[in-house]
């Protein structure tokens, strides 16, 4: 997996562990926006990023932000590389889906018809 030009180790998202971190970081990720309302730009930027740097962490592993982000805190390059992230586990939905389909009961139904 690549984040923001970083090889990181590949994370399946079809596990039931590293399903269950993914949601919940990920909840922790979306609420934070319902806490920007009246800070100021700095604190905002200060705020998102450092969501978006535990969610690495706790996904990752603890300095997974600092390979990621070196010493830089970015609004754009956190959320471009949450939305690389996020990206690569949407293909992995698709893979999983597609072989779903090949056994779906109307399919199946399908199949033993003919």
């Amino acid at each position: 997996m690549i984040i923001n030009g970083v090889e990181l180790q590949d994370l399946d998202i079809y596990d039931l562990e590293v399903a269950e971190k993914f949601d919940k970081e990920l909840k922790v990720v979306a609420g934070v926006g319902e806490k920007l309302e009246g800070l100021s730009t700095p604190e905002v930027i200060r705020t998102q990023c450092t969501a978006i740097f535990n969610f690495f962490n706790e996904l990752f592993g603890e300095g997974t932000d600092k390979k990621i982000f070196g010493d830089k805190v970015n609004l754009v390059t956190c959320l471009k590389a949450l939305d690389e992230f996020i990206a690569q586990v949407r293909d992995q939905k698709e893979q999983i889906e597609e072989i779903s389909n090949k056994y779906s009961i109307n399919r199946v139904a399908r199949r033993n018809k003919k």
